[in-house]
């Protein structure tokens, strides 16, 4: 499903804990590695790698180890003004089914931080993306940082709410089933919704219900979870509670992601989650 990936690296201090997090997507069935490393167009990048033979010798170096863990690496530095606009265009011509970013920006003082790139990405993106959460180091500094996607398939949890637009979120869920050990499925209801119409737990249930037995055929665990409360909050909170390993959501939807803007609990979640988030957007043509 994901053989091929495109990594965007800044050459930030986010890059070594985000490489290391990288082996990991073997086990997504990531086969071919692309790492793009954007030089924006009048930007200085600071010493030593505003030449591109420089940076590119540096990625080369960066990529011996994924190379070793099996992985087929290609190398790309380009020059863009935007560039978002340059990741998601050598992702097309990647032929990439993947886009993997980090969730820290070279600004690391915030603890709740989603970089100005990986944000741009997110509302641009009409592929699958990961964000890898990037922490602060124990001390705090801003220089250092660290990774948490240890076993990303490990306990994966599905905020959906069972719209249309988060159909494509749902498959993903249901092929990764066999590769993940266990997949919840969760829908956060409105208190309102349910006033509204009684019998909507119930049909929710139901539907997850078909969702849980469907990832069990793939050969992975799984639970039904219906929770009430406000969608980011409730989502993150679950997966605090739960340790999960992965978020995978809907990029739009009635409370992801509406037309080419952030939603608030996309925004907050990606921002909050504490742990990766998997943004899949529906396909143009459904």
């Amino acid at each position: 499903m994901f053989k091929t990936a495109i990594l965007a690296l800044d050459l930030s201090a986010a890059e070594e804990p985000l490489l290391d997090c990288i082996p990991e997507l073997l086990n997504w069935g990531v086969q071919r590695l692309v790492i793009v490393h954007i030089v924006r167009v009048g930007y200085v990048q600071g010493p030593g790698y505003h030449q591109q033979e420089d940076t590119t010798e540096w990625l080369e170096r960066r990529a011996a180890p994924l190379r070793a863990a099996g992985l087929q690496v290609e190398i790309s530095v380009r020059p863009a003004g935007v560039p978002a606009d340059e990741i998601l265009l050598a992702a097309a011509e990647a032929g990439a089914k993947l886009v993997v970013v980090g969730s820290r920006s070279q600004n690391l003082v915030s603890r709740m931080f989603l970089g100005s790139v990986a944000r741009d990405l997110i509302r641009k993106t009409t592929l699958p993306l990961l964000l890898q959460w990037i922490e602060p180091d124990a001390e705090g500094t801003a220089g250092r940082c660290s990774a948490v996607c240890t076993k990303t398939l490990r306990h994966v949890l599905l905020a959906t709410d069972l719209s249309k637009h988060a159909s494509a979120a749902e498959r993903v869920a249901i092929a990764l089933a066999g590769r993940a050990a266990q997949i919840d499925c969760l829908t956060v209801l409105a208190p309102q919704a349910i006033e509204a119409t009684p019998a909507l737990p119930l049909m929710t249930r139901a539907a997850l219900d078909s969702l849980v037995r469907q990832i069990k055929a793939g050969a992975s665990h799984g639970e039904a979870l219906v929770l009430q409360g406000e969608p980011s909050a409730a989502i993150a909170r679950t997966a605090q509670e739960r340790d999960c390993s992965l978020i995978i959501v809907g990029k739009h939807g009635q409370h992801w992601v509406q037309s080419m803007l952030i939603g608030s609990t996309a925004s907050r979640l990606c921002e909050s989650a504490g742990r990766p988030v998997l943004l899949v957007p529906l396909p143009k043509n459904q």
